[in-house]
C-alpha cells in the first residue's frame, strides 16, 4: 500500500474493502444502515472512510432498501444472510480474492474516519492489522488476503473473524474511538 506524501491519497490498487451490511438489526428494531446519524444514513457515512478504496458491499435483510439508497455501489446479495456474519465475510472475501490485501469493514460504525483507514492501510500486514482504541480492538481489519483464504472455511455463524485472528500474526495501529463504536441500539445513534 503506498500513501502519496503530496496529498495524503492512499493508493489501493491492492486493496479489496468488504463492507458488511447485510443483517437483520434486531437489537435496533430496524434497518439501522439507513438511519440518519450526523444528518447522513450510517453506512453512507461508514463509505465515506472507504472513499477512493475498491470496495463491494454484502447485503441481506434490507437490500431493496439499500439498493435504492446506494445506485451506484457495487454489491453482493447474501441469501444466506440469516446464518450469520460469517456467510457474508465469505461472500465478500471470495469477491476480493486478487486483491493482495482485504479489509473487512462494519457497515454500522459511522464514526471511523478516512484518517482511520489511512492509519490502517498504511501499516506493514503479516497475517492481519486490528485497529485498536485505547487498549480495546476494533474494526475496520486488514487482512492479507493469502493468509485469510486459508482461514475461511473455519468461521461460522456470527462470529465474525475473532477466534481466527487469535491464530494469526496480527499488528495493531491505535486510532481514533470510531474503531471501537457501532450502532447496535436507538440509543447508540446519538454516539456523535
Amino acid at each position: 500500500m503506498i500513501i502519496d506524501k503530496q496529498d495524503g491519497k492512499i493508493s489501493h490498487m491492492d486493496v479489496g474493502a468488504v463492507v458488511l451490511a447485510a443483517g437483520e438489526g434486531k437489537r435496533f428494531g430496524g434497518n439501522k444502515l439507513l438511519s440518519p446519524f450526523d444528518g447522513e444514513p450510517i453506512l453512507k457515512r461508514v463509505l465515506l472512510s472507504l472513499e477512493g478504496v475498491d470496495r463491494v458491499l454484502v447485503i441481506g435483510r434490507y437490500a431493496e432498501e439499500i439498493l435504492k439508497e446506494l445506485k451506484n455501489e457495487v454489491m453482493i446479495y447474501n441469501p444466506k444472510w440469516q446464518e450469520g456474519m460469517s456467510t457474508s465475510i465469505k461472500l465478500g472475501v471470495r469477491f476480493m480474492k486478487d486483491h493482495e490485501y482485504v479489509l473487512i469493514a462494519l457497515g454500522d460504525m459511522p464514526l471511523v474516519t478516512r484518517e482511520d483507514v489511512k492509519k490502517i492501510l498504511s501499516m506493514e500486514v503479516k497475517d492481519a492489522v486490528i485497529p485498536t482504541h485505547g487498549g480495546k480492538k476494533g474494526n475496520p481489519v486488514l487482512f492479507r488476503t493469502s493468509s485469510l483464504m486459508k482461514f475461511l472455511d473455519r468461521i461460522s455463524g456470527d462470529e465474525g473473524m475473532r477466534n481466527v485472528l487469535r491464530e494469526m500474526e496480527t499488528s495493531t495501529v491505535e486510532c481514533g474511538i470510531g474503531v471501537v463504536k457501532d450502532v447496535d441500539t436507538r440509543d447508540d445513534l446519538s454516539l456523535s
